[in-house]
């Protein structure tokens, strides 16, 4: 077995979410939502099937972790340097950025990156769907918050969210021919809540029909492309929100994305209360739903990404009639420890609780 770790990294292989159990696999190709998935097709005949090559990296604030089967040589260098241009693209703290340029553009048109525009398109989309409970340009609100813990943490005033609320509003992005961008001055956008998502399904792309089989990992973010040579599924852990070291439960995929978005994830104590760094985009004020997590299974990781954040937002009742309204297949969790899922899900994926 190959291992490819970056410098540094080692220390957090921790924080990476994706468990590996085995169960059986049946055939090459899992039917998803929104049209079927390709068959991961094996590695060309010089590469070993079987061998596995795993590498770690860093990127977007979070450890990244790829593990392959049958990969040609090159291929981690390929993904590692698609993931540092994307960082490069879509980073709020990188001046060159795309998303920087946009936020410093002060009502001008900016032309970007086509795949910025379609992550801007589709995020606009889904702020429509939600109601918008998942917004890109809750940023002028994000940047009144750190969730960090390098710094020491505030609540914003009341008085400094009410000024800049009216600022929220996806339905004011102006997405242009030639791939150009128009906010409204004052207006800023914060990919985080969708862009790992992106960047996982880009991947998954990258790979398949090259190797075997293969597991990306971006923190909440897991894609699954294929069964192992072996013919077993993977299984990906879903994080137990009260001890986020263990997992409470395995989903079972062959070709899918499972993604969770949790309360539990970021967060600080202040003045006796716990403030989680998932925002409401109309209050400004960390989400005060029923639940404490959300998970969505389906072949786009960037609309489940969205789509598990808004949730959490939106609360069990709006959430779970969401996704039965689109026929999606998703878990939560609530406060009180209940468990609600979409119909069919626990026979579809092999959901087993651990």
């Amino acid at each position: 077995m190959k291992k490819l770790w970056s410098g540094g990294v080692l220390r957090l292989l921790a924080a990476v979410l994706c468990c590996l159990v085995l169960a059986g696999c049946s055939g090459g190709q899992t039917a998803l939502q929104g049209g079927g998935m390709m068959p991961a097709a094996s590695a060309a005949a010089a590469v070993d099937p079987q061998e596995k090559t795993t590498g770690v990296n860093f990127f977007f604030d979070t450890v990244v972790t790829i593990t392959l089967y049958g990969a040609p040589e090159g291929l981690m260098d390929e993904i590692w340097a698609e993931c540092a241009r994307y960082e490069g693209l879509l980073s709020r703290t990188i001046e060159t950025s795309d998303v920087s340029r946009i936020n410093k553009a002060n009502g001008q048109t900016v032309t970007v990156d086509p795949d910025t525009w379609e992550i801007l398109r589709r995020a606009r989309e889904i702020s429509r769907l939600t109601g918008g409970a998942f917004s890109v340009t809750i940023a002028p609100i994000s940047t009144l918050w750190t969730f960090t813990g390098l710094v020491n943490n505030a609540v914003p005033t009341d008085e400094k969210r009410a000024e800049l609320l009216p600022l929220v509003d996806d339905q004011k992005i102006s997405l242009g021919e030639g791939s150009t961008v128009t906010l409204p001055a004052g207006m800023q956008v914060d990919l985080g809540g969708i862009a790992k998502g992106y960047i996982a399904d880009r991947v998954a792309e990258m790979i398949r029909g090259r190797v075997t089989a293969g597991i990306i990992s971006l923190g909440g973010n897991v894609y699954t492309v294929g069964c192992k040579p072996n013919g077993t599924k993977f299984a990906v852990g879903i994080t137990d929100p009260w001890e986020s070291s263990r997992s409470l439960a395995a989903v079972y995929t062959g070709d899918a994305t499972v993604v969770t978005s949790g309360t539990y994830e970021r967060g600080f104590n202040f003045g006796g209360q716990r403030y989680h760094h998932i925002l409401d985009p109309k209050t400004g004020w960390p989400a005060q739903s029923d639940l404490i997590s959300a998970t969505f299974v389906m072949d786009s990781s960037m609309t489940a990404d969205a789509l598990a954040t808004a949730c959490i937002v939106l609360g069990s009742e709006q959430g779970l009639a969401l996704a039965q309204a689109q026929g999606l297949d998703a878990v939560f969790i609530k406060k009180d420890g209940t468990m609600l899922f979409t119909e069919g899900f626990e026979e579809k994926y092999e959901y087993r609780p651990l």
